[in-house]
Protein backbone atom coordinates (compact mmCIF):
# COMPACT_ATOMS: atom_id res chain seq x y z
CA UNK A 1 0.00 0.00 0.00
CA UNK A 2 2.91 2.33 0.93
CA UNK A 3 5.45 1.12 -1.20
CA UNK A 4 6.04 3.21 -3.51
CA UNK A 5 6.26 6.38 -0.97
CA UNK A 6 10.15 7.07 0.19
CA UNK A 7 10.72 8.23 4.05
CA UNK A 8 12.22 11.68 2.16
CA UNK A 9 9.35 11.70 -0.22
CA UNK A 10 7.52 15.41 -0.53
CA UNK A 11 3.92 16.13 -1.75
CA UNK A 12 3.37 19.91 -2.26
CA UNK A 13 5.25 20.98 0.87
CA UNK A 14 4.50 18.24 3.28
CA UNK A 15 6.30 15.05 3.27
CA UNK A 16 3.91 11.84 2.13
CA UNK A 17 4.17 9.86 5.45
CA UNK A 18 2.47 13.06 7.48
CA UNK A 19 -0.37 13.31 4.82
CA UNK A 20 -1.11 9.57 5.28
CA UNK A 21 -1.14 10.05 8.85
CA UNK A 22 -3.73 13.10 8.51
CA UNK A 23 -5.98 10.82 6.03
CA UNK A 24 -5.61 8.09 8.75
CA UNK A 25 -6.58 10.11 10.82
CA UNK A 26 -9.80 11.15 9.38
CA UNK A 27 -10.83 7.11 8.83
CA UNK A 28 -10.45 6.62 12.78
CA UNK A 29 -12.75 9.13 13.52
CA UNK A 30 -15.62 8.43 11.04
CA UNK A 31 -15.52 4.94 12.55
CA UNK A 32 -15.08 6.67 16.06
CA UNK A 33 -18.63 7.87 14.56
CA UNK A 34 -20.07 5.13 14.06
CA UNK A 35 -18.99 2.59 16.50
CA UNK A 36 -20.46 5.35 18.97
CA UNK A 37 -24.13 4.90 17.65
CA UNK A 38 -23.53 0.92 17.49
CA UNK A 39 -22.27 0.79 21.48
CA UNK A 40 -23.87 -1.32 23.50
CA UNK A 41 -25.49 -2.96 20.32
CA UNK A 42 -23.03 -5.13 18.45
CA UNK A 43 -20.25 -7.52 19.64
CA UNK A 44 -16.87 -6.16 19.67
CA UNK A 45 -15.44 -9.05 17.20
CA UNK A 46 -18.53 -8.10 14.62
CA UNK A 47 -16.93 -4.35 15.55
CA UNK A 48 -13.70 -5.17 13.65
CA UNK A 49 -15.57 -7.26 11.16
CA UNK A 50 -17.72 -4.34 10.09
CA UNK A 51 -14.66 -1.89 10.43
CA UNK A 52 -12.59 -3.55 7.45
CA UNK A 53 -15.26 -4.21 5.10
CA UNK A 54 -17.17 -0.44 5.80
CA UNK A 55 -13.72 1.29 5.07
CA UNK A 56 -13.18 -1.37 2.15
CA UNK A 57 -16.38 -0.42 0.59
CA UNK A 58 -17.69 3.08 1.51
CA UNK A 59 -15.18 5.21 3.40
CA UNK A 60 -12.61 4.51 1.02
CA UNK A 61 -14.43 5.27 -2.45
CA UNK A 62 -16.15 7.90 -0.83
CA UNK A 63 -13.05 9.74 0.13
CA UNK A 64 -11.23 9.02 -3.38
CA UNK A 65 -14.41 10.65 -4.92
CA UNK A 66 -14.17 13.66 -3.02
CA UNK A 67 -10.59 14.25 -1.86
CA UNK A 68 -8.59 12.46 -4.38
CA UNK A 69 -9.76 14.15 -7.66
CA UNK A 70 -12.47 11.35 -8.58
CA UNK A 71 -15.91 11.22 -9.37
CA UNK A 72 -17.46 14.11 -6.91
CA UNK A 73 -14.42 16.34 -7.37
CA UNK A 74 -14.78 16.03 -11.08
CA UNK A 75 -18.29 17.80 -10.85
CA UNK A 76 -17.35 20.55 -8.72
CA UNK A 77 -18.41 18.70 -4.98
CA UNK A 78 -16.43 20.71 -2.28
CA UNK A 79 -15.98 19.27 1.06
CA UNK A 80 -15.42 21.63 4.16
CA UNK A 81 -13.62 19.28 6.60
CA UNK A 82 -15.03 16.22 6.30
CA UNK A 83 -18.92 17.43 5.78
CA UNK A 84 -19.17 14.50 3.12
CA UNK A 85 -16.69 12.11 3.95
CA UNK A 86 -16.38 11.78 7.42
CA UNK A 87 -19.97 13.17 8.61
CA UNK A 88 -22.50 12.24 6.54
CA UNK A 89 -20.98 8.80 5.53
CA UNK A 90 -20.71 8.26 9.59
CA UNK A 91 -24.20 9.60 10.11
CA UNK A 92 -25.70 6.90 7.07
CA UNK A 93 -23.74 4.38 8.06
CA UNK A 94 -24.56 4.82 11.71
CA UNK A 95 -28.42 5.12 11.31
CA UNK A 96 -28.32 1.53 9.05
CA UNK A 97 -26.63 -0.15 11.23
CA UNK A 98 -28.69 0.84 14.48
CA UNK A 99 -31.40 0.37 12.50
CA UNK A 100 -30.51 -3.13 11.41
CA UNK A 101 -29.38 -4.46 14.83
CA UNK A 102 -32.08 -3.07 16.98
CA UNK A 103 -32.58 -1.25 19.86
CA UNK A 104 -29.91 -2.06 23.11
CA UNK A 105 -30.57 -4.43 25.49
CA UNK A 106 -32.76 -3.36 28.56
CA UNK A 107 -34.16 -0.32 26.45
CA UNK A 108 -37.26 1.06 27.50
CA UNK A 109 -37.16 -1.31 30.77
CA UNK A 110 -34.97 0.77 33.13
CA UNK A 111 -33.72 4.38 32.89
CA UNK A 112 -30.18 4.64 31.44
CA UNK A 113 -27.86 6.42 34.01
CA UNK A 114 -24.82 8.60 33.32
CA UNK A 115 -21.80 6.07 34.13
CA UNK A 116 -19.39 8.89 35.50
CA UNK A 117 -20.50 12.61 35.29
CA UNK A 118 -16.70 13.74 35.91
CA UNK A 119 -16.00 12.26 32.60
CA UNK A 120 -19.60 13.73 31.09
CA UNK A 121 -18.25 17.16 32.06
CA UNK A 122 -14.79 16.74 30.33
CA UNK A 123 -15.82 15.40 27.47
CA UNK A 124 -17.73 18.67 27.39
CA UNK A 125 -15.29 20.63 28.38
CA UNK A 126 -13.48 19.61 25.71
CA UNK A 127 -15.95 19.72 22.92
CA UNK A 128 -16.41 23.14 23.82
CA UNK A 129 -12.46 23.99 23.46
CA UNK A 130 -12.59 22.21 20.06
CA UNK A 131 -15.46 23.96 18.68
CA UNK A 132 -14.84 27.87 19.95
CA UNK A 133 -11.07 27.24 20.04
CA UNK A 134 -10.96 28.80 23.51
Amino acid sequence: MLKNIELTAVMGSIYQYIHVAFQGSFACITVGLIVGALAERIRFSAVLIFVVVWLTLSYIPIAHMVWGGGLLASHGALDFAGGTVVHINAAIAGLVGAYLIGKRVGFGKEAFKPHNLPMVFTGTAILYIGWFGL
